[in-house]
């Protein structure tokens, strides 16, 4: 550290430090003779502090991979490993990795939360610059990467002692072209607890519970045939380093209680890639699965919690059911087709052994479900939507491995109004931002307290907790995370509130980052004053007096009107409800088609999509693919159609009308039909529902009679047995007359004059022959020799 001119080469960002700074910063340094800031009295770390300016960006990243032990040790050492990364175009030089601690700790949570907001570059602690307690790194070209380690004694950590929270970074220092100043050119931070001593009073004290609830959940599309969208962003988010798959590869190695709150349509979108993202009702048009590509394949690139771009997964379930097991394609798989089946039997086999949370299924808006300000028919709409959300997230739940999942809600803005809340059942969870009752004391309330009415438990996650660490490392990589958790229950169970348990929510896109395997994330937990419990737990065994409100104004539910203007249109729900309805009319046509895996169930899971809360970053778009959705079913429905003649003349008052059915699905249907003749007194005598098999088409004989003469307009309706229409329809006319009944007269008439003049003949010459021809007046001539008598 020869040089002491500030660097400012091209490739390098540019600092916002003065040339006055930069001397000071060199004469600082001078008079060290090189030890670094270290050596110099407080006051003059400070003003070293105050010259060194704001860097836009360091030329070079630093990330702290490892930190050992979790928390500061009685004795022992302290170790920090990671990477830096030369992200300028320059070569950097005699990098060295120093150690940097805060000499005096933080000792509030509202402290530590504004400790974790500062800007990368606020100057926090002194850098450990004694010989042998920085890391000679070496040089490094630009683009290329070093492994640092740097390892200090609990006596050489230039802390006071005194019980709180630390700050613990790195600082790397280097030269480009010889010149060297002393302004980091690389940094990373943390925090660190120091609790009291073991064996002493103040330890036995300091003893707290955390309950940590990791999501599984993300944004889940479909087309209008039911196809998940989105599926290479799927694919990403599922392969080795994906964000699911390291979600999962971090569970499995939680030996403590730990809380998944899971959006099952998560789940049935993995089961749609692992099938080779079918259609749905793909058997009943013949069409096979596809090669796991679907419309709008891309998704649009999104910000992770950790910070780093990523491909937000945007789908849907199709024909997946998440009971069934048979997710194998055969040999031809894809890989995509290959990591979704291994990550559905990662969390089949991991399901059994944490608390699973479930939400309304989709991720339902339940603040728009739920919205007081609904009226009529919408009400009882929402009600339903979200009553059978809950079920269906239940089941599909149960069907993937969860012995007996949770129901939670848990809005993803953390925000529900109180009519919302007052719908909510006693067996539900509600998870909502502690924020929404700033001045109540610890995290469960008795729903009742906030609002008169409500019947749910409210479970307040604790949000400085849970916003991850500092600047200028990704706030929620796991290591990061770990010690934002450690820190903030560290002083929580030093606090009077000790006795109430820490809820901690992380983000619903939560990313542990690539170093989650290194971070050693629930061994870190593990601590002696730590105990981590589940979500069920907390709100179980919270006592009565725990959780009351400190004041009447807490209990007023904050829902500000940006939360409100956010809720889903009431269009979105009236849309779902359509697509629903539409499915369960179809499934109730086909034989055999019920359980979690029917064609009326998936449907119904798929229109879920166009209300749920993801969808209000883009209700309309939700809300069209709802809607392509049920034509996509109502096309299906009518493959089931009917075909009868135009015109049909009867010559009386009844007789037969043959029309056709006909069924182009590819599954046996049990179907009926409905007849309409309004202004007539047509009738056509009632049909039994029609079991007709795949690909088939049969007659039906109508019998029809009619008491007047004239044309009859008949409709015929093809509809479910319960004689809900299907869509298909058929219109004839039918002309009725008397005539008949004249002409039969007339034949009959006529028979009988003929029958009585056959009689009188027969008579008259019966007659003719039984009178002698002498009483008659006849004489007998002779016969002419040669002729015969006539007969």
């Amino acid at each position: 550290m020869t040089s002491l001119a500030p660097v400012t080469s091209p490739g390098v960002p540019q600092r916002k430090t003065g040339r006055a700074a930069g001397l000071l910063a060199g004469v600082l340094l001078a008079t060290l003779g090189g030890t670094g800031l270290a050596a110099l009295p407080a006051p003059a770390v400070e003003a070293a502090a105050a010259v060194q300016a704001t860097a836009v960006e360091t030329p070079l990243e630093v990330t702290i991979d490892t930190l050992a032990p979790a928390t500061i040790p009685v004795q022992g050492r302290v170790t920090l490993t990671g990477v830096i990364t030369n992200r300028s175009e320059q070569t950097w030089t005699g990098l060295q990795a120093y150690l940097l601690t805060s000499p005096d700790p933080i000792r509030s949570r509202a402290d530590l939360a504004r400790a974790a907001a500062t800007d990368a570059d606020t100057q926090v602690g002194v850098r450990r610059a004694a010989e042998g307690l920085y890391d000679q790194v070496g040089n490094l070209a630009p683009g290329s990467s070093l492994a640092y380690r740097v390892s200090v004694s609990r006596a050489d950590l230039g802390i006071s002692g005194r019980t709180g929270v630390y700050w613990v970074g790195v600082h790397v220092l280097g030269a480009v072209d010889g010149r060297r100043d002393a302004i980091a050119d690389g940094r990373a931070r943390t925090f660190m607890p120091l609790l009291p001593r073991p064996g002493t009073a103040a330890a036995a004290r300091t003893r707290t519970r955390l309950a940590l609830v990791v999501p599984i959940r993300a944004p889940v599309r479909r087309g209008g045939a039911g196809r998940l969208l989105g599926s290479d962003g799927w694919d990403r988010e599922l392969a080795p380093q994906g964000r699911l798959t390291r979600l999962l590869r971090l569970s499995s190695r939680a030996s403590q209680p730990l809380t998944w709150v899971v959006d099952p349509a998560v789940l049935d979108a993995v089961q749609s890639l692992a099938r080779g993202n079918p259609k749905v009702g793909a058997g009943l048009t013949g069409i096979t699965s596809g090669t796991g590509s679907a419309a709008n394949p891309s998704a649009s690139p999104s910000v992770s919690p950790s910070g780093s771009p990523t491909s937000s997964p945007t789908s849907s379930p199709t024909s997946g059911d998440g009971a069934s097991n048979g997710t194998t394609r055969g040999p031809d798989q894809t890989v995509g087709e290959q990591a979704a089946q291994a990550w559905l039997a990662e969390f089949r086999r991991q399901a059994p052994t944490h608390t699973v949370a479930t939400v309304p299924y989709a991720d339902l808006d339940v603040a728009a479900a739920l919205d007081s300000t609904l009226d009529g028919r919408l009400a009882g709409v929402g009600r339903s939507l979200y009553d059978r959300a809950a079920v269906l997230s239940a089941a599909t739940a149960r069907g993937y491995g969860a012995v007996d999942p949770t129901p939670v809600v848990d809005p993803l803005s953390g925000y529900l109004p109180e009519s919302a809340l007052r719908e909510v059942g006693r067996e539900t969870t509600v998870l909502l931002a502690d924020s929404v009752l700033p001045d109540t004391q610890g995290p469960v309330v008795a729903g009742s307290s906030v609002t008169a009415g409500a019947r749910a438990s409210v479970v307040l996650t604790d949000g400085r907790a849970g916003s991850g660490g500092p600047a200028p490392n990704p706030p929620y990589s796991a290591l990061a995370v770990r010690q934002r958790l450690l820190s903030d229950a560290a002083l929580h169970a030093m606090s009077p509130q000790r006795q109430e348990p820490l809820v901690v929510t992380l983000p619903a896109s939560w990313d542990p980052g690539a170093g989650w395997a290194s971070s050693r994330f629930f061994g870190g937990l593990a601590q002696p004053w730590l105990q981590m419990v589940d979500l069920s737990s907390v709100a179980a065994t919270t006592s009565s007096t725990a959780g009351s409100p400190a004041s009447a104004a807490a209990t007023e539910l904050s829902y500000p009107k940006a939360e409100r203007a956010a809720q889903l249109p009431s269009a979105n729900l009236a849309a779902t409800a359509r697509l629903a309805r539409t499915g369960t009319i179809l499934s109730a046509i086909l034989q055999d088609d019920d359980g979690l895996d029917s064609v009326g169930t998936t449907l119904a899971k798929v229109a879920l999509l166009g209300s749920s809360g993801n969808a209000r970053a883009d209700p309309e778009v939700a809300r069209r693919e709802t809607a392509r959705g049920t034509a996509y079913v109502l096309s299906l429905m009518a493959k089931v159609h009917i075909e009868g003649p135009p015109f049909v003349m009867m010559s009386g008052e009844s007789g037969p009308v043959q029309v056709t059915l006909v069924n182009d699905l590819g599954r046996t249907v049990r179907v009926g039909l409905a007849v309409s003749t309004p202004g007539s007194r047509l009738r056509i005598a009632k049909l039994a529902p029609v079991t007709l098999g795949a690909g088939r088409r049969t007659s039906i004989r109508l019998e029809v009679r009619s008491r007047d003469i004239g044309v009859h307009a008949v409709t015929l309706k093809v509809t479910d047995a319960a004689g809900e229409p299907l869509g298909s329809q058929t219109r004839f006319s039918v002309r009725t007359s008397h005539v008949s009944t004249v002409i039969w007269v007339i034949i009959g008439i006529g028979a009988a004059l003929l029958f009585l003049a056959i009689v009188v003949r027969l008579y008259r010459r019966i007659r003719r022959r039984a009178t002698p021809a002498a009483q008659r007046g006849e004489t007998t001539a002779p016969r002419p020799p040669g002729r015969r008598e006539p007969v």
